[in-house]
């Protein structure tokens, strides 16, 4: 048969081709076609390495030459400054290779040469650069060139990974020659969406159409349930919140595909049903749930494997001595080893170097050979990806070695080898390691990994002592930064080199059975499958859905008549591990006990709604009043809500609140997001809130928001691993008086204040750094009513022009938390205050006296107003810092303020000792996350925002503060209403008068239309 292969990487013989795991997996996988006689095609983008591959490879140039348009439809919301509709004239040429009996074919254009070095577009390009086009025009060249130069026989088109082929399905479903296969190879969010429009467009450039509006449905309401979810899971990896206007990449493919070819039994898995992890409820709600389950025939478990070339070497014959002591590392200890694409969040590697810190600063005797790979393509020098990850291995010389470069098999086999334990710490299930896992075990590494679906064949979530475990795990993670994946990661490093050293027994079965299992993981066998199923597409013969897996997965009422006799037994034991009483009670009979036996499993599982169901067919009120009791509420004099919830499988107690939660830059610098291709979820202004375990299986907390939406929404984590949700009715049992509301002013008298002070971050911009139409046509009605707006921030002047240009804001504003007063219409800096040198290093030196060493940046003085900051300040440098390793650097210019960080103490902490030692010399203040601030003596946002007032000739009583931190206290006890809003953090909301909306909600707006009414109001 001719299977065409269409990949946007295929470095398997060539690594400059190669960015990730997607190279070996196609060209692995075209090899062992091509050995069995079958014509492989292998289509990819040139990647303007023509030339390059030319020296090495017998490329030759083909008589294609193709003059075509491809029309880009921008979305205007995403590219603002960019005309709406783009067309690309392209000239699009092929060039063919032939290695091991396949046939390797290079678009190559204008658009697919570019990007050499890294091969896929930054993810900052989107909405700025058309370059984040690139994999689309390789969608549309490489449809044309099948149907130009590879049509005319009957051939499966095969696409790896759904983002880059999703017109594949659609274009090729009309032509009885061409069958389509679709792989998912990493786990992208579900809810992956495009630019509908953009779809449409393309689709009609090659006269097809397709029902899109079959593959989405509604939004869920907005105070509902689902609706609090998905703006939780949007500041994670698993979800990705669109609007209406886009269509999901998943369901459009599997609407039209032939096979949905997943590269494990749990990925399949996964995919399925979403099972145990925070999006399976809301999975349940999406078509695409439906139409897995609808075509479920369509889902093949092709696999993956290891190369031939590794599993024909022999680990023993490497000289482990030499090799490690070439990497500077001393061969007498146990050696960890890790090796995969830098990408920090998903793969727990932020997580893994905090965890090899604390192993070896701790004294514990181990080496680490850590590949972090950040170049790709063209045989470019690879750039440090990460600041605080080479300070770790700088510091500890002869333990660890850091290697960003990509390399050959041949290196990577001889660490390998050389390797007793292999770390590979996944999370959200979004990358299984497959390949760099199996082939660590395959030469004898004990893997230390994540319990988790996609890798669950490799053993290593089995207990130690099962005959069959292959290695230790780690408990799932949902987090980007996870401080308890950190501390997993602590103890199983610390117990496999205690285990080397004091068990070699033990170690010696669980690295014998980690080999074992690995090497029958072949690509002879996945490519076997893979052709079979091919071969019934084009035969005509139609798959079916092992039924075992549907009754795995609980689809029950997917099953035939003939089934639920069959499979009796085992359906009733799958019921009864799901707490679904009514499959249970069609295949075994409900007793008394059979009750009991699926209340506990479901209550068990925190599965509440099964809980209620079995509770009412049982007749048992005892257990309705279980269910019910699991958690209590109140609302004190302040208004804050105490929570205390009850489970005793809960591990973990999260509730979901109104707030920003870590900015992008908490956690990466613009440089490092582009070396790992991944930038942080923006978030939809929900974030989760951990509660305090006050005992076993009782856990307690004051929120510092309102709860998202009318639910009080509850993440638990249970102790088997389970992440699950629970919808709680948020009814207080006993609430106190809050203080009352500011009435309206009179209509058409004096407005109620004179000034209105709001601080920017948390408070009047929203969690993504906007202003919304309502906010801004409330300050236009306060304005029209006679009131002045003045802007309090603690940002610096230079820092915060783009908002006040964002806001059309031409007035005095109170900068650098009361310390600068700029006037932003004439952008000049009216005043600023400096802090003494001198008295900035005497504070540091009496903290660190107090509290250990710690991180410090300090902003220089106008007109520089530069921050700079010591390596490990908040762990990870952000973009515009100026880092350095000399601390005298920070003295060397006038400083407007001092910032300190301590790596392991909650900024409250650092505040409270910095402000009993050096208070009365200093004002000390805490705005962001991980900073506590140090400015001149009596510099606060009360008194800048004083002087301000006097100049606009307006006085305390008469103004009306608004702010969400701890360095807005000043100010709003200064103010005549002070207003904090609901994301707000608790020392604001227990002295504020007022609590508003949160920022996200348009709380200043609610306020201030209350106050002055609204334009609507008002016409």
């Amino acid at each position: 048969m001719h299977v065409i292969h269409f990949a946007f990487e295929c470095g398997g013989f060539d690594n400059r081709l190669m960015r990730g795991g997607l190279s070996p997996l196609v060209w692995n996988l075209s090899r062992e076609y091509a050995a069995r006689g079958h014509r492989v095609s292998l289509v990819t983008p040139a990647h303007g390495l023509i030339g390059t591959l030319r020296r090495e490879h017998a490329v030759t140039e083909l008589p294609y030459v193709h003059e075509h348009r491809v029309p880009l439809v921008l979305d205007p919301k995403v590219w603002p400054d960019h005309p709406s509709d783009i067309t690309l004239e392209l000239t699009t040429r092929a060039y063919r290779l032939r290695i091991d009996g396949v046939d390797v074919y290079f678009l190559s254009d204008a658009f697919l040469d570019l990007l050499p070095d890294r091969l896929y577009p930054p993810p900052g390009t989107e909405g700025t650069d058309l370059v984040h086009f690139k994999p689309l025009v390789f969608q549309v060249a490489g449809a044309h060139f099948i149907r130009r130069y590879l049509g005319g026989e009957e051939a499966v088109v095969h696409g790896f990974e759904p983002y880059y082929h999703y017109l594949l399905p659609p274009l090729f479903a009309g032509d009885p020659s061409l069958r389509t296969v679709s792989t998912v190879a990493a786990n992208a969010p579900v809810t992956q969406k495009v630019y509908r429009p953009q779809v449409e467009r393309l689709l009609g450039l090659f006269g097809v159409r397709a029902d899109l509006d079959a593959l989405e449905d509604g939004l869920p309401a907005e105070d509902s349930p689902q609706a609090a979810m998905a703006r939780v899971l949007a500041g994670t990896r698993m979800h990705v919140e669109y609007g209406p206007d886009h269509v999901a990449v998943l369901p459009l493919v599997l609407a039209h595909a032939d096979l949905l070819d997943f590269v494990s039994p749990g990925q399949r898995d996964y995919y399925s049903t979403f099972r145990d992890t925070p999006f399976e409820s809301l999975f349940h709600t999406l078509p695409v749930s439906r139409m897995v389950r609808a075509q479920a025939h369509q889902l093949l478990m092709g696999g993956c494997g290891i190369s031939d070339g590794w599993l024909a070497r022999d680990p023993g014959a490497v000289d482990r001595e030499a090799v490690l002591r070439s990497l500077g590392l001393d061969p007498s200890l146990p050696v960890f080893y890790h090796a995969a694409r830098y990408a920090v969040h998903h793969k727990g590697q932020l997580e893994l170097i905090r965890a090899v810190e604390e192993v070896l600063d701790s004294g514990t005797e181990a080496a680490f050979v850590l590949r972090l790979a950040t170049s790709g393509g063209g045989g470019q020098p690879a750039p440090v990806g990460n600041a605080y990850f080479r300070s770790v291995a700088d510091r500890h010389p002869g333990r660890v070695h850091l290697d960003w470069r990509l390399a050959d098999e041949d290196t990577l086999f001889e660490q390998a080898a050389c390797a007793d334990f292999c770390v590979f710490p996944s999370k959200f299930e979004l990358d299984g390691f497959l390949i760099a896992q199996a082939e660590a075990m395959a030469c004898g590494a004990v893997p230390i990994a994540t319990a988790q679906s996609v890798t669950a064949h490799f053993g290593h979530a089995l207990p130690p002592d099962d005959p069959r475990a292959t290695g230790l795990s780690l408990p799932g993670s949902f987090r980007d930064d996870d401080p308890a994946l950190t501390r997993a990661l602590v103890d199983r490093i610390r117990q496999a080199a205690e285990l080397r050293r004091a068990a070699p027994d033990a170690y010696a079965r669980l690295s014998a059975n980690a080999r074992a299992t690995a090497r029958r993981f072949t690509w002879a066998r996945s490519a076997d499958r893979r052709l079979s199923a091919f071969e019934g597409l084009l035969r005509g013969r139609p798959r079916a859905f092992p039924t075992e897996d549907a009754i795995r997965y609980g689809w029950f009422d997917a099953l035939p008549d003939a089934a639920w006799d069959r499979y009796r037994t085992l359906i009733a034991r799958s019921a009864a591990a799901l707490g679904d009483v009514a499959a249970y009670g069609r295949a075994a009979p409900l007793d008394e006990a059979a009750y009991e036996r699926l209340f506990e499993a479901a209550h068990a599982r925190a599965d509440f709604a099964a809980c209620a169901r079995i509770a009412r067919a049982a007749g048992r009120e005892d257990w309705a009043a279980r269910v019910r009791g699991r958690y209590t509420a109140r609302i004190d004099a302040a208004g804050r809500p105490h929570v205390t919830y009850r489970h005793p499988e809960a591990r973990h107690v999260e509730v979901a609140v109104a707030g920003t939660g870590m900015s992008a830059s908490d956690l990466e610098s613009h440089a490092e997001a582009l070396a790992s291709d991944e930038p942080v979820p923006a978030g939809s202004g929900a974030v989760l809130v951990p509660l305090v375990a006050a005992r076993d299986g009782v856990f307690e907390g004051v929120l510092p928001g309102p709860p998202v939406g009318r639910h009080l929404l509850v993440m638990l984590t249970l102790a088997s691993g389970r992440v699950t949700w629970d919808t709680l009715a948020f009814e207080p049992s006993d609430t106190a008086a809050r203080p009352s509301a500011v009435p309206y002013g009179p209509a058409g008298g004096p407005p109620p204040f004179r000034l209105v002070a709001t601080d920017l971050d948390g408070t009047l911009l929203r969690s993504d750094q906007s202003v919304s139409e309502r906010t801004l046509r409330a300050l236009a009605r306060a304005a029209e009513a006679g009131a002045s707006h003045l802007v309090v921030t603690g940002r610096p002047a230079t820092a915060c022009k783009q908002y006040l240009t964002a806001l059309g804001y031409r007035g005095l504003a109170v900068c650098g938390q009361g310390a600068q007063l700029y006037d932003a219409g004439a952008d000049r800096l009216l005043s600023s205050a400096s802090l003494d040198l001198d008295l900035a290093r005497s504070v540091v030196e009496r903290v660190e006296a107090a509290l250990g060493p710690l991180e410090l940046g300090v902003v220089t003085a106008p007109p520089e107003s530069r921050f700079k900051v010591t390596p490990r300040f908040g762990e990870r440098v952000r973009h515009g810092w100026d880092v350095t390793t000399d601390r005298r650097l920070l003295w060397s210019h006038p400083i407007d303020k001092l910032v300190l960080h301590h790596p392991g103490l909650p900024e409250d902490e650092v505040e409270a000792v910095a402000q009993r030692l050096c208070g009365d010399e200093v004002t000390v203040v805490h705005s962001v996350r991980g900073m506590v601030e140090v400015l001149p003596a009596g510099t606060t946002k009360a008194a800048g925002v004083e002087r301000a007032a006097r100049l606009l000739g307006h006085e305390a009583a008469g103004t009306v503060a608004f702010g969400d931190m701890p360095n807005d206290i000043p100010l709003l006890a200064w103010a005549g209403h002070g207003v904090a809003v609901g994301n707000a953090h608790p020392a604001l909301r227990a002295m504020a008068d007022e609590i508003a909306p949160a920022n996200d909600d348009d709380g200043v707006a609610a306020v201030l239309e209350r106050l002055f009414g609204s334009s609507e109001r008002m016409s």
